[in-house]
């Protein structure tokens, strides 16, 4: 029996080198990284070079007050607030899923804000719902191509979750435990192997983004909001993990999905610490 492989004559690879931080050469090449999945009934109003959105998702939209209503800001570059690209402050930057994006939390809550704002650094929210170790790390590589960061917070997600490519070069977020429509095949994949195949990919994946930070002179925090992820990372780097996000609140973000203000402030307080206790500022 003869084995070999199937050679694919004039395949165009282009599209699925759009996520490659390889390929990024400027900020706005960041947008295919981004991402806006929100669940909309009224039009999007552009504001400035972004857009304000009501409602991050179906649940959420239909429980919102108009009398105490607010927006979130999504950016030129498809994430999530402005970015102060002119700012003379030390440049911080956010990675992570929705726990960073801030899902149903409100701007002054989000542990994004509450960080920067009391180390007095400028924030750069690159959170995407959804997303998995290896979408955090890819997009890790490609902001740092074009944003000088000092220092970077990387809060991840269970590590069962990943990422896939269309034809198009689209960026789709696989998570066994929320079946993808379009996607069955795959997601039956990952169902059905184990936790050995879901640990090696994490440790490749935290030690590309600590790799990454050596070598742009980044300072980095590590944790999780899982607390097996983060327990790995506190095995791999203990100088720089701290502990697992504080679920204080579950279900208490406007979503009823995420963890609430008191979860996002309490993760704050310990990124905050962690700060002071390395005397980095």
């Amino acid at each position: 029996m003869k084995f070999g492989i199937k050679i694919h004559r004039g395949y165009d690879f282009t599209p699925f080198l759009k996520s490659s931080p390889s390929n990024i050469r400027k900020l706005s090449d960041l947008r295919v990284f981004g991402k806006t999945h929100q669940v909309f009934k009224q039009k999007i109003p552009f504001v400035k070079q972004g857009f304000e959105i009501l409602a991050c998702n179906q649940a959420e939209e239909e429980i919102l007050d108009p009398k105490k209503d607010w927006k979130y800001y999504i950016n030129e570059y498809n994430f999530r607030n402005s970015w102060e690209l002119e700012s003379t402050k030390p440049k911080i930057g956010f990675f992570g899923c929705s726990y960073t994006f801030g899902e149903g939390i409100h701007n002054d809550d989000m542990f994004v804000n509450i960080v920067s704002k009391e180390l007095n650094m400028n924030p750069f929210n690159l959170g995407i719902g959804g997303a998995g170790s290896e979408r955090i790390a890819r997009t890790f590589a490609a902001a740092v191509k074009v944003i000088d960061f000092n220092y970077a917070v990387i809060t991840l997600p269970d590590w069962s979750r990943q990422m896939h490519l269309d034809p198009q070069g689209k960026i789709i977020n696989i998570i066994p435990a929320w079946p993808h429509r379009d996607y069955e095949k795959l997601n039956d994949l990952f169902l059905s192997v184990d936790d050995n195949f879901f640990i090696n990919q994490a440790i490749t994946y935290i030690n590309w983004i600590s790799d990454i930070a050596k070598s742009n002179g980044i300072k980095i925090i590590l944790s999780s909001h899982v607390c097996l992820v983060n327990k790995l990372c506190q095995l791999m780097f203990p100088e720089h993990t701290i502990d697992t996000f504080p679920n204080i609140d579950d279900q208490c973000a406007r979503d009823k999905m995420h963890p609430g203000p008191k979860s996002q402030a309490a993760h704050a307080e310990q990124i905050i610490k962690a700060f002071y206790d390395r005397n980095w500022i």
